[in-house]
């Protein structure tokens, strides 16, 4: 048996464990970037109005906002742009986050309305993929505790400056104890209670809190150049719809950042390398798309991202068209190089069945096919979002994506 046939056999195993009964593949739909891709089910319990009338009507869920509608009246008469202060009323303690699980839980059991959301639109979002075999209860009890841990991450770190998973990178951008950001909390406590409070869900304060954090903090890297469909993917996306897949033994090249030095430098030296490589196998007819995927990272805040700047440069200097060419400019570690890849993959409608082609040098490559690696999907991300099935070379990798890797992720909300 050659080599892609083994390849193929692997692949028609994988997808038979894995993908067997999943949902038509379209993006997901953007609204508010940055918070619907850290918290959609709270986006769509916030559209849904027979939904948001039950939740409001919901006495457990009434009785927990009416206490923060207390807690936040006393913050903006005291708090006086005290961090820990200002913040205290929206965050979420272990306990009131299982009440509302218990009474979500409930209310899919009860409410046709809640039920519809879940199997009619939280379902079929993948965002909360990890949780799709339970019933709707377990399903959007989970759902909420992954929405409440990441609002209570996104206050700790950018706004009362605790030290997030990659602090190099994704730590807050002021000193808490200074006077500006005092100021700016002063501003996020009356902002929180503008408004009939006695109107707004139980969840929206927090929610209203966070989303201010990540303004005053410019972090909004999650939301930058969506949707993508169209926008710069746009050209791609088009041509994946009339691609004859049995043409090529490959759905597309994924090509990792490498990560800059400087705020003056669009590409590293290593970005460029891997570049190149990814044209070689583009010309020898592996794939007909090339994913360059890589954040603005490196140096932290920096003015690149290092996947709109390799898309220049297949464009410009290699001229591949554009709509040859893929970009996720939001990936900020090799972990999720791989998952937002198989992401698009999905969400693009090209086959998860069909292996797909990484390169990058051998050193990296050599990395991410090590069980280190592995381990450290299965640590940062609770998974692993790829299945390696062969090694053409020590700078290619030929993997299987995997459907895990649409689950929302808002512990890292610059890239969830």
């Amino acid at each position: 048996m050659n080599y892609v046939a083994r390849i193929w056999m692997v692949a028609v195993l994988f997808t038979a464990v894995v993908h067997c009964g999943a949902q038509a593949a379209k993006p997901l739909p953007i609204h508010s970037p940055v918070l619907d891709k850290n918290f959609y089910l709270l986006s769509l319990l916030q559209k849904d109005e027979a939904v948001r009338s039950r939740l409001e009507g919901d006495p457990r869920l009434g009785e927990i906002a009416a206490e923060r509608e207390r807690a936040l009246a006393l913050a903006r008469k005291t708090c006086k742009g005290d961090v820990v202060c200002t913040l205290k009323p929206v965050l979420w303690t272990d306990e009131e986050i299982h009440a509302v699980s218990l009474a979500l839980a409930a209310l899919a059991e009860q409410d046709t309305a809640v039920r519809e959301l879940v199997d009619g639109s939280l379902r079929p979002s993948g965002t909360y993929v990890l949780f799709a075999k339970q019933p709707d209860g377990e399903l959007l009890a989970n759902a909420w505790e992954v929405c409440a841990r990441g609002l209570n991450n996104v206050l700790a770190v950018y706004g009362q400056g605790q030290s997030p998973r990659y602090p190099l990178i994704d730590a807050i951008s002021f000193e808490v104890t200074s006077a500006e950001f005092q100021q700016d909390m002063v501003k996020v406590a009356e902002q929180m209670s503008e408004g009939d409070l006695a109107k707004q869900l139980f969840f929206e304060p927090s929610l209203k809190a966070a989303s201010q954090m990540l303004t005053i903090n410019h972090r909004d890297e999650a939301g930058r150049f969506e949707p993508m469909e169209t926008g710069v993917n746009r050209a791609a996306v088009e041509a994946v719809a009339k691609t004859k897949w049995p043409q090529f033994p490959y759905t597309v090249i994924v090509v990792p950042g490498a990560g800059g030095t400087d705020k003056t430098t669009p590409l590293s030296a290593a970005g460029h390398k891997r570049c190149e490589l990814a044209v070689e196998a583009y010309r020898a007819g592996n794939a007909p798309f090339v994913l360059v995927s890589g954040g603005y990272v490196h140096p932290s805040q920096t003015p690149f991202a290092e996947a709109i700047e390799m898309k220049r440069t297949l464009i410009d200097e290699f001229h591949l068209p554009e709509s040859a060419v893929l970009v996720d400019p939001h990936a900020r570690h090799t972990t999720t190089n791989i998952r937002n890849a198989a992401r698009e993959i999905f969400r693009y409608g090209m086959p998860m069945d069909k292996p797909a082609l990484m390169v990058s040098d051998a050193s990296q490559t050599a990395y991410i096919a090590s069980e280190i690696f592995s381990d450290r999907n299965l640590k940062e991300l609770g998974y692993v979002p790829y299945r390696i099935v062969g090694q053409p070379s020590d700078t290619m990798l030929v993997f299987l994506p995997a459907m895990e890797s649409l689950q929302q992720d808002p512990i890292e909300p610059l890239d969830p």
